[in-house]
């Protein structure tokens, strides 16, 4: 991670470089603000740049071998502990943190902006991940050793506001009497939860909410497609939350592959019945079947989404019958759609069958049957039903 890398705080950037310059790195440090102020990013980037073999007076040179291995979170002298839940049977003997640390480290190098809350969702409990007595004992052990390459050990304590209480105390020698070039560094989104004999003992640095003029230029640089209008609109919303912003930007762009699929599988589920004749057509058929052997390769969560969205349109196209006007909270801007025209099809004499039908359908995802068969059921089955009001004229 380079500093040119981290959103914002650059009162903080400026003030470690200082810090490294004059030679009077504190050996305990708190990092502290909200869950998305950059805290976990700022601290790597620090750290790239102690171990950087060839820094400059602001920024690792990203060339050498120890920035290689930060890049790739290997360095032998980097230690993390952070929350987990805990996975062994017997009593604690090993850091939880170590053994998770492959799942912990694929998540981050995915997504080094990572928050608690995302980790948290990442373990899949509905238990709390805490920092636990195995954690700190590894922790205290490890300071006590030499250095694997000579330089600094550094420790980052990411998520310290979860540091069981009871084990806290455990922490005081090592951060009390240090052994030379060991450098712990603290992140929290809740200081006030920490031990306050942990935390007087420790430097504190706090990180603000990123800016609107910050989180503007990020965004137009990895999103230049938005509109500035639209960036801003989601930077008030979202609360100047950088990742809850791009959650969202993510979010409706996967909303807008679904819409998509969702007109190229409709389209052929009309196509699929002849109109006049009402008999199946097979050349349809072989799409629908290829359709079909498609979404059943990709991952559940993207076919119950689907099938949610499908229920959104249908339910919007049945109202603006009535309204004339799109009630849902769904954009559809695709030129070759017209949901007035296919809102035609979709009268109260075939609505409830439709959500029925769709409704069986996503049961039977959630229940992990066969996607391909289920979908197949689902197009010929809805292409009967999209054809059904004209029969009632």
């Amino acid at each position: 991670m380079y500093f040119k890398s981290v959103l914002g705080n650059s009162s903080v950037k400026d003030s470690l470089l200082k810090e490294f310059h004059a030679n009077r790195i504190p050996h305990g440090q708190l990092f502290y603000g909200g869950d998305s102020n950059q805290q976990l990013p700022m601290a790597l980037a620090f750290v790239t740049y102690l171990f950087c073999q060839q820094k400059s007076e602001t920024e690792s040179c990203g060339k050498c071998i120890n920035c290689a291995q930060m890049f790739k979170l290997t360095h032998p002298d980097l230690h993390f502990f952070y929350p987990t839940i805990k996975i062994q049977k017997n009593k604690e003997k090993t850091s939880e943190s170590k053994l998770y640390f492959p799942n912990f480290q694929k998540t981050m190098l995915k997504n080094p902006n990572l928050t608690i809350a995302q980790w948290a969702k990442n373990l899949n409990s509905s238990k709390s991940p805490s920092i636990r007595t195995a954690d700190l004992n590894t922790l205290c052990k490890i300071s006590n050793l030499k250095s694997y390459q000579g330089g600094y050990k550094v420790f980052i304590i990411w998520g310290a506001e979860t540091i069981v209480t009871k084990s806290s105390s455990i922490l005081l020698k090592p951060i009390e009497e240090p052994a030379p070039k060991t450098l712990f560094i603290f992140i929290s989104n809740d200081k006030q939860q920490i031990l306050p004999t942990i935390k007087s003992r420790l430097q504190e640095k706090k990180f603000t909410n990123l800016t609107e003029e910050t989180l503007l230029e990020k965004i137009k640089i990895t999103y230049p497609h938005i509109e500035d209008s639209l960036i801003k609109n989601m930077i008030i919303t979202n609360k100047n939350n950088y990742v809850d912003i791009i959650n969202s930007i993510e979010e409706s762009s996967d909303q807008m592959l679904i819409i998509n699929d969702f007109i190229e599988w409709v389209r052929l589920c009309f196509l699929s019945i002849n109109k006049r004749a009402q008999y199946q057509d097979n050349s349809v058929a072989v799409k629908i079947v290829e359709w079909s052997n498609s979404i059943s390769k990709l991952d559940k969560t993207y076919q119950i989404k689907f099938l949610e969205i499908a229920t959104t349109i249908f339910r919007s196209a049945f109202l603006m019958n009535y309204n004339n006007r799109l009630t849902e909270n769904i954009k559809i801007e695709n030129p070759d759609f017209n949901i007035k025209g296919f809102a035609k099809y979709i009268k109260s004499s075939n609505i409830s069958k439709i959500f029925s039908l769709l409704s069986k359908t996503h049961y039977y995802i959630s229940q992990y049957g066969n996607s391909k068969i289920i979908f197949l059921d689902l197009s010929f089955t809805l292409g009967k039903l999209l054809h059904e009001h004209e029969k009632n004229k």
